[in-house]
């Protein structure tokens, strides 16, 4: 055994790997939820290996010493190895060179040179003596050897062998479960807001949040699934107005239609009232970098004068173009000004795209982000709403003030509107939660925790943790922890006008879900940009004297992009979570009739689903939290890439050949008793493939232990992988007995692990495909 070890690896989206980061620095743990000890079949023999070492150090004399072990790196060697020797023999070393008085006079480095100089064959000579009592005993290993200070104890491999697929196959499904813990742990995850549409931003959030809590669960963990819904707040209020304004009566007829309809009317309440501001971020983005544009400005602000424009407006826009400074609408004296300036930008910018030219780098000046035709495209999605929205935007902004007011003195029929679309919202959602395997203990509501916030909010106030600043409650978190480095800062927990933020309900939230639902440990499956927030929540609960605040912790994770950029639900061209569902089924089936022309239509339809959505849900997670997910839909449908598809034919491609050998779970049961692969060692990937599947009880453990269902989809892809090297190299059906038998065992085990692996990252495994 050599003293490098192969890091542990994580998925790039690629199919490669790359190193991964030892803990997510987006999670503020309180504590590790820390593993138990290992209770699979490998497990035991590194126990016994471990045991077997121990007794043979106190038989020479050392005492108790604790062993670790790692696994043998050798290909076709099942085995654990320790360096507990390299360890004592410089303990030895140092002894009896300071009993010889070898050191006596030698500085520190020197000592440290004669200790180093003397450790190697002395740590031999000790893993020697070591192996030698562990072999004369009845242990039942292979073989245990002595090798560059290691004691490398190999396995009985088809012993092991017959227990592991023993082990599978008898637990089923419940194979890689740990053993059941009294910490019960509540991870809130899935949080969408009604009245908006579940975009695919969101996709990623669910995904973690179910895959989190079904490891959590098979690690032993008593597990309560939550769901936190922002129910109020201005996007409610905005889309509410849009409804009311323009499009009472138009609900779709289908009210399974109405939540996504509901979303598209929010996405118009953002472009209708955000209408200037679009505007003119356009026109100072063309000052920041459209070089050609600002060369042409004092000629196209000559064709705005020609159209009787007040002159200190044109002197303003001048001045602001030139300067690349944004454009303030409340500084412009003449309403109309913009929309008469508006097809003169126009016709610039077309002919910018008709007519262009080569970009020239100037020094100093950063490179343009845009191209003409992508401003262009930005202008003409803005120009059919100029004329009747940019005069009517400051009117609309008071109306939705008011329409903010109606919540505010709970207005019995906006009450009665906002009730009836919550609910529409909703049952969209249930159905998306449906189809990713989402299912709640407990569902909460951002109306549920307002007041209960306010009166957290009173109180805090009333014993001086809050004080007012500026007009509103804070806290000032690190003054009240004695902090002089800025860590925790200020939160504001109240606005001046007594509405409620985010803040104010998440206080009152987090102490429900101790006080009310008795959990021990809270978990808020939330993107990274909260990190500090929910840092800052926790601390002010536990200067409130809330201690079990301390067990509330965020697990942040990275964006999902798509090439346009990050998503915005206020975009109209969001992409929606159906619509990227619509099309990876549409090119799922594609892929399914390709590959399987002759299989059944419904056959067809059920795989092409199990497919899809599970190219869907692998591809949020097989990617670590820290790093941002750029969906792309060919590599997530990937029949040989690290994706779904690839796994999930791993195990169809086992389900076949289970059932053309005419066997089942129950008559290979019956057949384990002294399973023997034909040779004294099983072939390199027979070993593999056994090593695999042994491995599925500790990685449950690790990934609970980290919170990273990533190591579960590097788990199946792995497994995956090993079993199609296995295929290849060693035939199953067409092999002479006993092997024959042997290896369609292990066919069963690899295809059972494969589907507990899919089970826990929320992935159907289908039968064939």
């Amino acid at each position: 055994m050599s003293e490098s070890q192969d890091p542990k690896t994580t998925s790039n989206g690629t199919g490669d790997t790359e190193e991964a980061t030892t803990a997510a620095p987006v999670a503020t743990m309180a504590k590790d939820p820390a593993p138990s000890a290992g209770t699979g079949i490998v497990a035991q023999e590194e126990r016994q290996a471990a045991g077997a070492i121990g007794a043979a150090l106190a038989d020479l004399g050392f005492g108790e010493r604790p062993v670790e072990l790692r696994a043998i790196p050798f290909a076709g060697t099942w085995g654990a190895a320790s360096s507990v020797c390299r360890a004592l023999a410089s303990e030895v070393v140092l002894r009896e060179l300071e009993a010889a008085g070898t050191l006596e006079g030698l500085s520190k480095k020197e000592v440290k040179r004669k200790v180093n100089e003397a450790v190697p064959a002395r740590a031999q000579e000790l893993a020697e003596q070591v192996a030698a009592r562990i072999a004369g005993g009845q242990n039942g290993f292979a073989g245990v050897e002595a090798a560059n200070g290691y004691v490398n104890v190999s396995f009985d491999a088809n012993a092991v062998a017959s227990r592991l697929v023993g082990e599978v196959l008898r637990q089923g499904p419940a194979y890689g479960r740990g053993a059941p813990r009294t910490e019960v742990v509540m991870v809130e995850h899935s949080q969408p807001n009604t009245h908006k549409a579940f975009h695919v931003g969101h996709l990623r959030n669910t995904c973690l949040g179910v895959a989190t809590s079904r490891i959590l669960a098979a690690a032993g963990y008593p597990v309560k699934d939550a769901t936190y819904i922002g129910d109020i707040g201005m996007h409610v209020i905005k889309c509410l107005w849009c409804y009311e304004r323009f499009h009472r009566g138009e609900e779709p007829a289908d009210p399974a239609a109405r939540g996504r309809w509901l979303g598209e009317i929010y996405a118009e309440a953002g472009a209708r009232l955000d209408f200037r501001k679009e505007v003119l971020d356009l026109l100072h983005l063309l000052a920041q970098e459209d070089q050609v544009f600002v060369a042409a400005i004092d000629r196209l602000l000559k064709y705005l004068w020609r159209k009787n424009t007040e002159g200190e407006d044109i002197a303003y826009l001048l001045g602001r173009m030139t300067h690349a400074q944004e454009i303030k609408e409340d500084l412009l004296r003449e309403e109309d000004v913009i929309p008469k300036f508006w097809p003169i930008v126009g016709e610039q910018l077309r002919d910018e795209v008709e007519n262009q030219k080569p970009y020239v780098p100037v020094d100093g000046v950063p490179e343009p982000t845009t191209t003409p035709e992508e401003r262009l495209a930005r202008w003409e999605t803005l120009a059919p709403q100029m004329e009747e929205w940019w005069p009517q935007v400051p009117a609309w902004r008071e109306e939705v003030k008011e329409t903010f007011q109606r919540w505010e003195r709970q207005d019995e029929d906006f009450v009665s509107l906002w009730q009836e679309t919550r609910g529409w919202s909703l049952a969209d959602f249930e159905r998306i939660f449906a189809e990713l395997g989402a299912r709640f203990d407990v569902w909460f509501f951002e109306s549920q925790v307002e007041e209960p916030g306010r009166r957290m909010v009173q109180e805090m106030l009333d014993q001086g943790l809050a004080e007012i600043s500026d007009g509103l409650p804070v806290v000032k978190i690190d003054a009240k922890l004695g902090l002089e480095t800025e860590t925790y800062r200020t939160l504001p927990i109240l606005r001046s006008d007594g509405t409620t933020l985010y803040s104010t309900k998440d206080l009152a939230l987090t102490k429900l879900k101790f006080e009310e639902y008795g959990v021990d440990r809270a978990l808020w499956v939330v993107d990274v940009r909260q990190s500090l927030y929910f840092q800052q929540i926790a601390k002010i609960l536990e200067l409130a004297g809330f201690d079990q605040a301390a067990q509330a912790q965020h697990i942040g994770y990275e964006m999902v992009r798509l090439p346009e950029g990050v998503i915005s639900s206020r975009k109209g061209n969001v992409p929606i979570y159906d619509d990227i569902r619509d099309a990876v089924l549409a090119r799922a089936r594609e892929i399914i009739e390709e590959k399987n022309p002759e299989l059944a239509t419904e056959a067809k339809e059920q795989v092409a689903r199990q497919v899809g959505i599970g190219s869907l849900k692998y591809a949020m997670l097989a990617r670590d939290i820290t790093k941002v997910v750029v969906f792309d839909l060919e590599e997530a449908l990937s029949f040989d890439g690290h994706a779904a598809p690839y796994v999930q034919y791993a195990h169809a491609r086992a389900c076949r050949i289970l059932e053309h050998a005419g066997v089942t779970d129950e008559t290979l049961l019956g057949s384990l008793e002294g399973l023997d692969f034909g040779a004294e060692q099983p072939e390199p990937t027979e070993l593999g493939l056994l090593q695999g599947v042994a491995a599925l009880p500790e990685e449950v453990q690790r990934a609970a232990a980290e919170y990273r269902p990533l190591l579960l989809t590097n788990y199946v892809y792995d497994l995956a992988k090993r079993f199609n090297d296995f295929y290849h190299a060693c035939p199953v059906l067409q092999s002479p007995e006993p092997t024959r038998s042997a290896r369609l065992a292990l066919v069963a085990a690899t295809r059972q692990a494969l589907a507990n692996g899919l089970e826990l990252l929320g992935i159907e495994a289908p039968a064939v495909m």
